[in-house]
């Protein structure tokens, strides 16, 4: 033991009991690191399942990516104190990379039975797979209101991408340029004929 400690063992300890003792006073000397091990943004990946268990987190998959792992554990409390309202719902369902619509029995139509609602989730490009919708299944039944029943879970896929369109116009005229001909004029139009006469006599009278 370094000269700094005064060991605590009395004088007939066994040199077993000396050598535990040497090695666990260097314990002391071992970072440990509370407040990252207790941060879901900063915890080592390993230790993510426990922190999930004192986080009372009510559902996990070690098959979930490590994006979802983390906001799992770091929307436990809000979505412990909102049990039982939509904001819950979609705490427990967007961290996992889907989308949730809320349809209130009075939204739906025809109009729906009073205290139901209906789901819609949608699974954008990725798709989901039956064991994924399972788990779904259960994280909204854990999160929902227990006086309310869900009438349908409707999935919606949706896919993303860059979509290139283009267009192009031809126009023009023909214009031909012939030698000019003249055609025949025709006028049409309205003639008035008139004729007079004038007729006189002339007489010469001489001396007889």
């Amino acid at each position: 033991m370094s000269d700094d400690r005064t060991p605590l063992l009395p004088n007939n300890s066994t040199p077993l009991e000396r050598a535990a003792a040497e090695a666990l006073a260097e314990i002391q000397r071992v970072p440990v690191p509370l407040h990252t091990l207790w941060n879901p943004w900063e915890c080592p990946v390993p230790l993510l399942p426990y922190l999930a268990w004192a986080f009372s987190v009510d559902r996990w998959d070690p098959a979930w990516t490590e994006a979802a792992k983390r906001e799992v554990i770091a929307t436990s409390f809000y979505v412990h104190k909102k049990k039982g309202t939509i904001s819950a719902l979609r705490r427990v369902v967007e961290p996992l990379g889907y989308l949730l619509e809320v349809i209130e029995w009075w939204e739906a139509t025809p109009e729906g039975t009073p205290g139901t609602f209906a789901l819609k989730i949608g699974v954008l490009d990725k798709g989901i797979t039956q064991e994924m919708y399972l788990e779904l299944e259960r994280l909204i039944d854990d999160a929902k209101p227990c006086s309310r029943h869900i009438t349908g879970l409707d999935l919606a896929g949706e896919t993303f991408g860059k979509f290139y369109a283009g267009m192009a116009t031809y126009d023009g005229d023909v214009t031909a340029v012939m030698p000019y001909i003249p055609g025949d004029l025709i006028s049409t139009g309205i003639v008035h004929l008139g004729i007079a006469t004038d007729s006189n006599d002339s007489a010469t009278v001489y001396p007889l």
